[in-house]
């Protein structure tokens, strides 16, 4: 009984000093992870996620004095200007093998970009080389419908499928800086402040960190997606991916943030807001139309 009981001791002892080893080992490997800034900077994404239920501070408007309207008279108004801003496009909605974006071409960066998107990346360009002192270029921008068919062939699972490519809307863009490209862009300092503030430009991370079980696709640091302002706010600053936004709006509620009253409707005869300053219409891709009111 008392070797038994010796021996019993000696196996507790070596399992105790095996879980101290493992738990040494995973504490230096955490610290390890956690002392390399980017690892830092991507994990705080995780804990600032929100229900896409419960976004920022977008409520329904209450006691909004609104009027039915056709479509076709409402687009007449001077005020009211037609982007491709708010298109979904993904897996399930995708967009037509004959669909031709609004192109304007950027001459300081020789490559075509949607119209609406150009002085936004302008703007957030400037930003950072007033900040970082670095040059945001483009490597990929626009690609039509046959260009995403070869790169698919060449890259198989990798790339998306013709008419899933968000590529084929010019409003996506892959961005890098001098020696950071691709995944090592989220390293670079450059890369944090662009993942960190281009929601004030008008950019999301159109595949964060956070969102691969809702996008399908895993992070992306350096695909920036064009979607306007404040709809790249709310995005950004609620931790939530371009699906969930749009799923959020609920067929002819309106919604507030800040002096922005926003709507989703149906593409028919539509309600606006009596009085406004400027609207913005953009299709989502999904058979609706997101109309957002400046007040």
């Amino acid at each position: 009984m008392k070797v038994k009981n010796s021996t019993r001791k000696k196996r507790g002892k070596i399992t105790k000093i095996f879980v101290v080893l493992w738990a040494f080992v995973f504490l230096i490997i955490g610290f390890e992870l956690f002392s390399k800034n980017e690892i830092r900077f991507v994990a705080k994404d995780y804990f600032l996620r929100v229900s896409s239920r419960e976004i920022g501070s977008i409520e329904k408007a209450k006691h909004l004095d609104i009027k039915k309207v056709s479509l076709e008279e409402f687009l007449c108004n001077n005020n009211v200007t037609v982007d491709e801003s708010l298109l979904l496009v993904n897996g399930k909605y995708k967009i037509n093998e004959n669909y031709v974006p609004q192109l304007i071409y950027h001459e300081e960066r020789e490559v075509e970009i949607n119209r609406c998107a150009k002085d936004a990346f302008d703007e957030l360009s400037k930003a950072l080389f007033e900040k970082k002192g670095e040059t945001l270029f483009i490597s990929s921008a626009y690609r039509d419908y046959e260009k995403q068919q070869e790169i698919k062939e060449e890259e198989g699972k990798i790339a998306q499928n013709p008419g899933c490519s968000e590529h084929q809307t010019r409003l996506a863009i892959d961005v890098f800086v001098k020696n950071f490209a691709g995944k090592s862009f989220i390293k670079s300092q450059s890369g944090q402040f662009v993942n960190e503030k281009c929601g004030d430009y008008g950019f999301i991370i159109r595949y964060p960190v956070f969102g691969e079980g809702k996008t399908g696709i895993s992070y992306e640091p350096w695909h920036l997606r064009y979607v306007g302002l404040p709809h790249s706010q709310i995005i950004s600053n609620s931790k939530i991916t371009f699906e969930e936004y749009i799923d959020f709006f609920e067929l002819g509620d309106f919604y507030t943030y800040e002096n922005y009253v926003i709507t989703r409707q149906n593409t028919n005869n539509i309600f606006v807001p009596e009085s406004y300053e400027s609207a913005v219409v953009s299709e989502d891709n999904t058979g609706a139309i997101i109309i957002t009111f400046k007040i």
